[in-house]
Order: C-alpha cells, then structure tokens, then sequence
C-alpha cells in the first residue's frame, strides 16, 4: 500500500467541491480513505479525513463547500489544517 500525500487528497476533496458533489457522498470517500490509509496518512491528515467523515453524522457536523475548499486548497499547499 503506497502512502496518500496531501495534495493528492487536497485535489480530490476541491474537484468534489468543484463538482458539488454530496456532503454525504464526500464524507463516505473520507471513510473509505481513512479506512485504507489509516496507519499511512499520519496523525494530522487522520484528523482531517475524522472531520469529512463526521459531516455523516448530521447536519450539525457538515461543513460548507466554501468550508471544504478551504481544507482542499491548504493540503494542495502541503499546509497543516486547524480545524
């Protein structure tokens, strides 16, 4: 298993914003990441795959597309993301 960098996930995550894919939908690509990357990612691109695939638990926990594409732009910069 080959380890996932920022900037490939930071891509993916701004073309499903781009696309305006559902929140649902880009929640359960960030389980399916996690799941597989999970002792590969490393603990601050962990974090971030939790918050996506937290936005399933409701909508108390989405966060907007304005929200993700800022998340994307910084780990397409190889930036750490606050959240």
């Amino acid at each position: 298993m080959s380890k996932i960098t920022k900037q490939e996930i930071g891509h993916k995550l701004k073309y499903l914003v781009q696309t305006q894919h559902d929140i649902k939908f880009i929640s359960d690509w960030a389980h399916s990441l996690y799941a597989q990357y999970l002792t590969d990612a490393g603990s601050d691109l962990d974090d971030v795959l939790l918050v996506l695939v937290t936005m399933n638990a409701g909508p108390e926990f989405e966060l907007s597309y304005e929200e993700l594409d800022q998340i994307a732009e910084k780990l397409i910069a190889g930036e750490d993301v606050k959240l």
